[in-house]
């Protein structure tokens, strides 16, 4: 199986729990095609277990400066296992060892506990925002690599 296609699998299961806290994400029905896009645009790191990709997260350049992370999901049956932990130490490893100065990312701000996560690993609160078609905010927050 590509890796597109167990990604947009792992996107399919873990934007469920979202979905079930009240704040859909597009992420959730990801086809096979529009990942294949992503990993082609953007830099991409996925989490495999004996051959299957688990996880991913994606990394884009937003100026000479910033990386947006986005999409970081780990397929529900491996959530818990510090795989989530594991690819944002990755990210956040390879975004410093390539010299920018902050990475950058927009979670929900209701989710009950990514906001919080992110705060305890250094990420801090820029600002809220709302984003066309969701019903529900945007915290969009920043951390200092270097």
């Amino acid at each position: 199986m590509a890796v597109a296609e167990q990604l947009a699998a792992v996107y399919q299961s873990a934007y469920q729990e979202n979905r079930r806290l009240g704040l859909p994400n597009e992420a959730e029905s990801a086809s096979e095609r529009k990942i294949a896009d992503l990993v082609q645009q953007n830099t991409v790191y996925v989490a495999k277990k004996g051959g299957d990709v688990i996880g991913g997260v994606c990394l884009e350049e937003t100026d000479s400066d910033r990386v947006e992370l986005s999409r970081l999901a780990v397929h529900e049956n491996w959530k818990g296992e510090g795989v989530g932990r594991q690819l944002l130490d990755y990210a956040e490893e390879q975004v410093r060892h390539c010299g920018y100065a902050t990475i950058r990312l927009i979670t929900p701000e209701e989710h009950p506990y990514l906001p919080e996560m992110y705060r305890q690993r250094g990420y801090e609160d820029v600002e809220t925002v709302s984003q066309e078609n969701y019903l529900f905010e945007f915290l969009v927050m920043e951390k200092a690599i270097r």
